[in-house]
């Protein structure tokens, strides 16, 4: 069995994003219409100009009030935020349906299966799904394992635009002599997208992890394959990586288009 690099997620061990730190949440503040603004003062000695004046200024308090309330439930983001149309789902598991996955691998179902979790705060909302993937033609008695995992942030507070690039690129200074990360920028995917490629042994040609990452206006996507293998006499046997980034690919275009619908 493959050591896991740095990069990758220890599969017994539970994500850091599959824990909601907000369970106890207080229930979102619905608001079903805008204030009403607050009617005229009595006549006597102001004109038609100036109850209009009054009225206008009524309104333009209440939609700032409303528009405030919003932000702080966390209904929509900051006025600068751009999701590029893609909207929060808290059971990322559905738009995200890997059919191109199933292609060659089955689901696992039960414990250790799908895996989700969503998050809304004022700054930041989160969705995460993982998915447990068996290669059939692998046998029964195979000890290899396969993960799929997505993660959605729509980021409310600040333009993640600065640092996207940055940590993409930052796991090329993780190698090592016996383990190494490979980036590259692909087109087609948002405003910008990345393929992170892991890579094991003394020449670096053992496939163990792929990772392909978008950034959208102000929202970002991932998904994730890796790969655990099960030792030399096991018949499991990973798929190529053109293979991997032809799935990857195929599957991050219908989560995305799925969470525009």
């Amino acid at each position: 069995m493959s050591t896991p690099g740095p990069y990758q997620q220890n599969p017994y061990q539970q994500s850091p994003y599959q824990q909601n730190p907000y369970a106890a949440q207080e229930p979102a503040v619905v608001l079903t219409q805008p204030p009403v603004p607050p009617g005229p003062p009595a006549t006597g000695g102001r004109g038609p100009v100036a109850g209009w004046l009054w009225a206008l200024g009524g309104v333009a308090v209440a939609s700032a009030v409303w528009a405030g309330a919003l932000f702080a439930t966390g209904a929509i983001g900051g006025p600068d935020a751009d999701f590029a149309g893609h909207r929060y789902r808290e059971d990322l598991c559905a738009p995200v349906s890997l059919d191109a996955f199933r292609k060659r691998y089955e689901v696992e179902k039960g414990e250790g299966g799908d895996n989700s979790y969503g998050s809304r705060q004022k700054g930041l909302d989160q969705s995460y799904c993982s998915r447990s993937l068996k290669d059939p033609r692998a046998g029964e008695d195979s000890l290899a394992s396969v993960y799929v995992s997505a993660r959605a942030e729509w980021h409310k507070a600040s333009d993640p635009a600065g640092e996207f690039a940055s940590r993409q690129l930052a796991y090329e200074d993780q190698s090592e002599a016996d383990y190494g990360y490979e980036v590259e920028a692909v087109k087609g995917f948002g405003d910008e997208a990345y393929v992170v490629t892991e890579r094991r042994g003394t020449d670096k040609g053992g496939l163990d992890g792929m990772t392909l990452s978008v950034r959208d206006g102000w929202f970002t996507f991932e998904l994730r394959w890796s790969w655990f293998g099960g030792g030399p006499d096991d018949k499991a046997v990973p798929p190529t990586e053109q293979e991997v980034r032809a799935m990857l690919e195929a599957d991050t275009r219908a989560a995305l288009d799925g969470l525009k619908e």
